[in-house]
């Protein structure tokens, strides 16, 4: 064992004190900090470390290092400073966790910081406590904190925005908890190879919602950011005549300022407002469906009745879905659930007196029920087919017309005699022993009837002009191409490149013209700007999900524009930047 070596007092007169503890000490240079094992403790290694390292304090005198030993205020001053630093980028890094959560700030103080001190306490003890304490997290901090942050996303979408050769957006007004109109601007652009959605701008209007209104919101925000109209592509709004009119609308009034602009219906809408119609019989069916659910629904009583007479029946649900008109998958869940618990509401409403009970010993009534709950269903699918971000024109294009084929299909189906299609009308009427009659079969072609024609005038047949986009690789696309020679040439080249051809089996059609080589520079433009747009505004209606979780009853005087950038924004800001952007101070 080798015997550990012991520091001298003289050892300070080559520039060495020692740390660690009495077994194993270790000698440290007071001016580089260095810190050498013990072996090294002795005259000769630390002369040797002095003399290379430090050549120009050899014979100092022993007060000399001490003195260097010894913190002056600046060290003092720069300690705290960097400690306050710390404390303050906790701070921001609590309350931006805070702001996606959707919370109020006050549980910073009331939920957070208790929750720490206690876990600190435990695991690390009282001194570590103390420490913490200094982070301040009140409701006012942490408002400022979200503030900061959000003035730091919104300059960094802005400088992409800036950076981007065009971008889109999607466009809505809604009303919030105090009655306070909100417009919303969401962005998409491209940032480098990948596709980007930010929330740009969320601003009170607080006088009219007229399209000039909006119009001169947006516009003095993009004059007030050097934001160019000549770059936005693309305006994706619902169908609202102060955001589609033609003459007066925001559509009409973005037109004038940028021409090269497409504006989209959203296809959502679009697909909502083709399903409305219906005939006088299926129409009456679902307001009759409607009454019942809301007899049992609306009170407490029957509610929990229903409930138990579900549970003795084993029923595969306890409880009935409430039909509200303008949420899209509302009215195909309620009228599905309504017919699988048919049995289970004809024997509530014999001991529950209701003008329509009698409609649940009607065959052609619950045929027809079932029937609407068998084709909402399928509508259902589409819709939430078309909600996703990625969706791009093709898509909806393949989906729609998908859905037209099948309607024909069912219709001729039905034409001879067979209802498979229909899953829960086929089982019923065969449960039933029974065929559908003439005028229910009738009524049902001439709904099928309809949606298709509803579903042609809403979604126009669409051309094969830029098909091109969809699969470079086909040539029946080359030959309908709307190029000209030059680019067509250029498509002839992409169309027998094999790298190409396994990178679009590998990357989303946005990203992979993206990425193609400098070579298909300007094929890729064409292309990019013709899938950027936005082909409905389900973000911009989540985004107003989300506000109104965040600016609830509770929280109704709050300016909530702060928040819900962070919220919806992926930006993560530079904590330790803001932190050291401002003053350090202690808990407040």
């Amino acid at each position: 064992i080798h015997k550990k070596r012991m520091y001298a007092e003289s050892y300070l007169g080559f520039g060495f004190t020692w740390i660690g503890d009495e077994d194993n000490q270790q000698p440290k240079c007071v001016v580089c900090n260095e810190v050498l094992a013990n072996s090294c403790m002795k005259p000769s290694l630390l002369i040797r470390h002095q003399a290379r390292k430090h050549p120009t304090l050899v014979g100092k005198s022993n007060q000399y290092f001490k003195n260097m030993q010894q913190p002056t205020v600046a060290d003092h001053f720069n300690k705290s400073k960097r400690e306050n630093q710390l404390y303050v980028e906790a701070s921001y890094k609590i309350s931006y966790n805070i702001a996606k959560s959707g919370k109020g700030h006050t549980i910073g103080e009331t939920l957070v910081y208790p929750c720490i001190k206690d876990a600190v306490q435990t695991v690390l003890g009282d001194e570590s406590v103390d420490k913490i304490s200094n982070i301040p997290l009140s409701n006012s901090t942490v408002h400022r904190r979200i503030d900061d942050m959000s003035q730091a996303v919104e300059l960094e979408v802005i400088t992409r925005l800036q950076r981007s050769a065009g971008f889109v957006m999607q466009v809505d007004e809604s009303t919030d908890v105090a009655n306070l109109a909100i417009l919303l601007v969401i962005v998409r652009y491209m940032n480098g190879t990948q596709p980007e959605e930010n929330l740009l701008l969320c601003h009170p209007l607080e006088e009219h919602t007229k399209a000039a209104d909006i119009f001169g919101a947006i516009d003095s925000y993009f004059s007030k950011h050097q934001i160019k109209w000549g770059k936005l592509d693309g305006v994706a709004t619902d169908g609202a005549k102060s955001m589609s009119g033609r003459l007066g609308g925001f559509r009409a009034l973005v037109a004038k300022v940028a021409p090269q602009a497409v504006w989209t219906h959203c296809c959502i809408h679009r697909q909502n407002l083709a399903c409305s119609k219906m005939p006088a019989n299926l129409r009456e069916v679902l307001d009759e469906s409607v009454k019942i659910i809301n007899f049992i629904k609306a009170k407490s009583l029957n509610c929990r009745l229903f409930r138990k007479l579900c549970q003795d029946f084993e029923a595969p649900h306890d409880s009935l879905l409430l039909h509200t008109e303008v949420r899209w998958l509302s009215r195909g869940k309620a009228l599905n659930r309504l017919f699988e618990l048919h049995r289970e509401v004809q024997f509530f409403l014999k001991d529950h007196p209701h003008p329509l009970a009698d409609k649940f010993n009607d065959f052609d009534w619950l045929a027809r029920l079932a029937y609407l709950a068998d084709i909402f269903a399928s509508i259902n699918k589409l819709n939430l087919s078309l909600q996703n971000r990625n969706v791009t024109v093709f898509d909806v294009n393949d989906k729609i017309e998908a859905m037209i084929k099948k309607i024909v299909f069912w219709k001729d189906c039905l034409m001879q005699g067979r209802s498979e299609m229909f899953e829960q009308l086929h089982d019923f009427v065969h449960s039933k022993s029974k065929k559908l009659s003439n005028d229910l079969r009738d009524e049902i072609e001439n709904h099928l009837c309809t949606l298709k024609v509803q579903f042609r005038k809403y979604f126009p047949e669409p051309n094969n002009l830029n098909d091109w986009i969809s699969n470079p690789f086909e040539e029946q696309h080359f030959e309908h191409a709307d190029l000209d020679i030059s680019d067509k040439a250029v498509l002839i080249d992409l169309s027998t490149d094999t790298a190409a051809k396994r990178l679009l089996k590998e990357k989303p059609l946005l990203q992979f013209w993206a990425e193609l080589p400098i070579d298909y520079q300007k094929l890729s433009a064409k292309a990019i700007r013709f899938l950027l747009p936005f082909t409905s505004t389900e973000l911009v209606e989540s985004a107003f999900s989300a506000y109104a979780y965040i600016k609830n009853k509770y929280r109704n005087r709050l300016n909530a524009a702060s928040d819900i950038r962070l919220y919806l924004s992926n930006i993560v800001p530079d904590f330790a930047a803001l932190a050291n952007s401002i003053q350090g101070q202690g808990s407040h």
